[in-house]
């Protein structure tokens, strides 16, 4: 037997006693020491502990501690490659080197296939032999298949959002001594990758229960496989709609691995059309609702739209439909507020991660409904005096001060206090007079004399846009960060526990919308669940004659913002090769607001600037990504993707 085709499982696969930690889980049940596959199926506890791995190893999730390269020093995740944020640190690969270009890289997102196809092989496997078992009932087999199908499915889409289409598997790979040939599989189309995971979703959903018990709230759901299915609908809708505009030709294209037919962009429009509105429709507000204030002051709104990200609510919100959840006493947290706090708040380095830009804090509207760019300016050009860096942003909508810690914020963490970040002084007022800026890291000597008076040129959590690891835009991430956590030092502790949300209802809402504009049709839905989402936030609502499809894109840029759907958005709608000007990637490097004390008034005045971080260059090949050289070698039918050679 050849061992480089057992090295990669996703040919040659592995028995059931290859899953990770099957061992724990065993012992954690309780199962008076079962360890063999034959065994495992007379144990209903084993199966269940089975699964439940399957779960743990088997469902690799955009989540909090996913780094391109795994490595949280670059910084870079889904936010910070999108035109969300950028990172701060001042020496993370990705972005440093101002005067330079950071190209999305072949393998960004990739997902190792050997492993992903390992996963594949475990629940074929696992689905094969829960139908040979006397232990559990038909409605247990029907259930349990259910959740593994579930699971195979969003493996399916991890892989097609990626690479396009893929080996269809769906029972376990056998190997023949002398007849590794058998194994090859070509790729199947990506429009055949979507109608997998969406035929399968249809198939499955009605297995599973709606509302599970407490003990079981992280396991698959009905309304989880509704949302896969729509969201897999809606990616595969775009993808057709919108690869027109692209240039990418070879095998791979002509043969359907990649592309998706835009004749087929209504069906699975009409798709994602049904498949939410099983759940907006059936399961509303009788499962699931929207988070929601009765308040109508904007800081209890931000409030509100802050609370159902976090810890202290911990996911049980009525708007989470799938998520993961986190246990640190089991050594399975993750460090993503070690990694963003502010700076001031910090424990022992780190902390200060993502820094939101700009034009995404100005894409939040105000509460009237009207565009949200800031107003630093009067209509005289003379920049406008606030008694508060905060001031500025008076009115915005309430679910900008829900996501992004602002300058002047209160910070509501351990410590308490105001986000100070402030680019410098100026001796002066309304703007005018001699300006210092911070050059410093904010815990180093940032300070001017002036008339006598000592100054400090920036805030304690920043005003460099190019020194120390500080905000270099001025904003920092409040969406998802602890506040109630009060330990911020050693980062591998991993203490953070706050859930991952996989899929929420808002998006269910968001997703139909944005089908309806694509069809033409049903507009008085997309008008009414767009507005189901304005009006949880407290902003004005739109009239049917507002609604456009960029409205429903916009909608969905705030609503999702830093849950990590920009980046493959930008992805499905063919938009991120473009130049920033235009809406893409290529080019874009974010810009800082930046708050002037003004001495001689008492008040600040602001300014933009551009941190020094590198422009990128998205790649039409960056669409997909690249197969590794051992991808292609063990299985010699698989086609490279388009602008990789073969």
């Amino acid at each position: 037997m050849n061992r480089n085709y057992l090295k990669y499982i996703w040919i040659a696969g592995v028995s059931i006693l290859g899953l990770t930690g099957c061992d724990d889980y065993l012992n954690r049940e309780s199962t008076s020491g079962v360890n063999t596959p034959d065994l495992i199926w007379q144990n209903p506890k084993a199966i269940t502990a089975v699964l439940a791995d399957m779960y743990d190893s088997g469902l690799k999730l955009d989540e909090f501690d996913d780094w391109y390269g795994s490595k949280k020093a670059n910084l870079a995740n889904q936010t910070s490659l999108s035109d969300e944020a950028t990172a701060s640190y001042q020496k993370e690969s990705a972005f440093d080197k101002s005067n330079s270009t950071y190209s999305y890289g072949d393998y960004v997102f990739n997902d190792d296939m050997v492993t992903r196809y390992k996963q594949i092989r475990i629940v074929n496997n696992f689905l094969l032999n829960i139908e040979k078992t006397s232990v559990l009932s038909e409605d247990e087999k029907e259930e349990i298949g259910a959740e593994a199908r579930f699971i195979r499915a969003m493996q399916y889409f991890g892989l097609v959002k990626r690479y396009g289409g893929v080996p269809l598997q769906t029972i376990p790979q056998e190997y023949t001594t002398g007849n590794t040939q058998a194994l090859y599989q070509a790729r199947d189309t990506e429009a055949a990758t979507y109608d997998f995971i969406i035929n399968e979703c249809k198939a499955i959903y009605g297995s599973l229960p709606e509302v599970r018990n407490s003990d079981a709230k992280y396991r698959a759901n009905r309304g989880a496989v509704l949302a896969l299915w729509s969201r897999a609908a809606l990616y595969a809708g775009t993808i057709a709609k919108y690869s027109k505009a692209l240039t990418l030709t070879g095998e791979a294209v002509s043969k359907g691995y990649v592309y998706i037919p835009e004749t087929e962009a209504e069906r699975y429009f009409d798709e994602c059309y049904t498949a939410s509105s099983k759940i907006l429709d059936e399961m509303v507000p009788r499962v699931y609702s929207l988070y929601k204030s009765t308040s109508t002051d904007p800081e209890e709104l931000a409030q509100n739209f802050y609370n159902l990200f976090s810890k202290t609510v911990n996911g049980d919100n009525g708007e989470y439909i799938f998520q993961k959840q986190y246990n640190v006493a089991a050594g399975k947290g993750h460090m993503w507020d070690k990694l963003n706090v502010p700076f001031s708040y910090r424990g022992d380095g780190w902390g200060c991660g993502m820094s939101p830009v700009l034009e995404m804090v100005e894409e939040f509207e105000y509460i009237d409904g009207t565009e949200g760019k800031l107003k630093m300016k009067d209509s005289g050009g003379k920049a406008i005096s606030y008694d508060s860096p905060y001031d500025i942003f008076k009115n915005k909508d309430p679910r900008l001060l829900g996501s992004v810690y602002l300058p002047g914020a209160d910070y509501k963490g351990y410590g308490g206090g105001k986000i100070e970040w402030i680019r410098g002084v100026i001796n002066g007022q309304d703007g005018i007079g001699t300006k210092y800026e911070a050059s410093a890291q904010p815990d180093k000597e940032n300070k001017v004399v002036i008339d006598e008076q000592t100054y400090n040129t920036s805030g304690k959590d920043g005003g460099s846009l190019s020194v120390g690891d500080a905000s270099k835009t001025g904003f920092y991430q409040r969406k998802f960060l602890d506040e109630s956590l009060t330990d911020y030092t050693d980062i591998d502790a991993k203490r953070s526990s706050t859930p991952w949300v996989v899929f929420r209802l808002a998006e269910i809402y968001l997703n139909r919308a944005e089908a309806c504009m694509e069809l033409n049709q049903h507009l008085d839905v997309a008008l009414k669940d767009i507005n189901e989402i304005r009006g949880r936030a407290g902003i004005k609502l739109l009239t049917a004659g507002d609604l456009t499809l960029d409205k429903v894109r916009h909608e969905r840029k705030v609503e999702l913002a830093f849950e990590k759907h920009r980046y493959w958005d930008l992805k499905r709608w063919r938009l991120a090769h473009l130049d920033v000007s235009k809406g893409g990637l290529t080019n874009f490097r974010g810009t800082a607001l930046c708050p002037y004390y003004n001495v001689k008034s008492g008040k600040y005045t602001f300014e933009t600037g551009v941190p020094e971080k590198r422009k990128r260059l998205f790649l039409e090949k960056n669409y997909y990504t690249v197969f590794r050289a051992e991808d292609l070698s063990t299985n010699p039918l698989m086609t490279q993707n388009p602008g990789y050679g073969n």
